[in-house]
């Protein structure tokens, strides 16, 4: 059943328990060629705006197409 209003706290804890149990938040070298892509902390004096979310979108297909070719694929926001 849906309850009748969401609650984040609990939602975002249950899926950080799960990612934890399950190791999701680790990388281990293997014999694949690897694919990194490091982006640099965002600038605090500006403004998000859809370039940021061009870019994030762009790098995201880079990755899940490295990984698809068999790349160890790593992406280090």
């Amino acid at each position: 059943m849906i309850p009748a209003q969401f609650n984040a706290k609990e939602t975002e804890q249950k899926w950080y328990d799960y990612w934890m149990k399950n190791d999701y938040f680790s990388s281990r070298p293997d014999h694949r060629t690897p694919y990194t892509i490091v982006i640099p902390p965002p600038n605090v004096t500006g403004v998000l705006h859809m370039g940021h979310m061009l870019n994030n979108t762009i790098q995201d297909v880079l990755i899940r197409r490295a990984r698809l070719k068999g790349f160890n694929a790593c992406w280090v926001p």
